[in-house]
Order: C-alpha cells, then sequence, then structure tokens
C-alpha cells in the first residue's frame, strides 16, 4: 500500500503543480502582451494560442484536483431527502456509475479527437493534437480521482438517521 501512496502523491503533486503553473503561465502571458502592444506598440503574435493551450490544460487538471478536493457539484439534496441509508447509498452509487461511465465516453472520444488533430495551429504551425493532449489526460485523472474516492462518495453516509 505503500506504493499506492506514493503513486497517489505524485498524482496530487502533478495536478496541482500543473493548475498552479497553467494558471501563472496564462497571466503572465496576458500580462506581457498587453504592455507589448500598449508600451512597445507591438504583441506577441503567439500569445492567443498558447494561452488557449494553457487554459484548457488547466480546465482538465483543474478538473480532476476539484474532484480530489470534493469541489465538484453533487445531487446531495436529493440524495439527503432519502430517509433509508441504503436508498441514499444506492442512488450515490447509481450516481458514480453513471459519472464513470460519462467520463470514460469523453475520453474515448476526446482520446479519438486528439489522435486526429493532425491540422496545425495558424501562427506556432504544432499539430493541434498537443494542444488538445490535455483533454484526455485530464479524463484519466478524474476517473482516477473517483475511484480513489469511491468509499467516501458512496458508502460515507453523512446524514444521520432520525
Amino acid at each position: 500500500m505503500k506504493v499506492l501512496r506514493v503513486i497517489d502523491a505524485v498524482v496530487h503533486a502533478i495536478e496541482d503543480v500543473v493548475s498552479i503553473g497553467t494558471l501563472a503561465g496564462i497571466v503572465g502571458i496576458a500580462f506581457s502582451n498587453v504592455i507589448a502592444r500598449y508600451v512597445f506598440k507591438s504583441g506577441f503574435l503567439w500569445a492567443d494560442e498558447v494561452s488557449q493551450a494553457l487554459l484548457v490544460m488547466m480546465g482538465m487538471f483543474g478538473c480532476a484536483r476539484a474532484v480530489r478536493e470534493n469541489g465538484h457539484t453533487q445531487f446531495d439534496l436529493l440524495q439527503n431527502k432519502l430517509k433509508a441509508k441504503a436508498a441514499r447509498i444506492g442512488l450515490r452509487a447509481i450516481i458514480m456509475v453513471i459519472t464513470l461511465a460519462f467520463l470514460a465516453f469523453l475520453l474515448v472520444n476526446s482520446s479519438q479527437y486528439t489522435a486526429a488533430g493532425t491540422m496545425l495551429s495558424t501562427v506556432m504551425r504544432v499539430p493541434r493534437m498537443y494542444y488538445y493532449a490535455s483533454i484526455p489526460v485530464g479524463f484519466v485523472l478524474c476517473i482516477y480521482e473517483y475511484i480513489r474516492n469511491v468509499k467516501s462518495k458512496v458508502a460515507d453516509d453523512p446524514v444521520s438517521e432520525e
């Protein structure tokens, strides 16, 4: 189990570093581009393309990070209205299965979309597949985070029975 904890710590660190790094990159590029345009009357042609790729990456890694931190919206109201603990757990299990199936569907489709991305970017002439590669990686991380937290998201019952 120590190996799994190390792997989990590495995944957590990657999610944090990429989320923070991409946000810093977007802010830095936008700030530099504004200064270049309005002070030096010249901008960076590549700034929009790189910012777009960083934004997609930040969204995908941030999504996995939000799952880890339990920051996504949930169907708590509906679940908590059920009187029986078994019904609440059953409903959460159904929602978890639907969520994982939907993420798997998105993973397959985004992988196919990324693999087919042979079109080059406008300014930098880089294959768009490199820009889109973070999308399936983000879905893999989300699936990992949901599976990692399946016990706490399904079996642990925050509602006390009266």
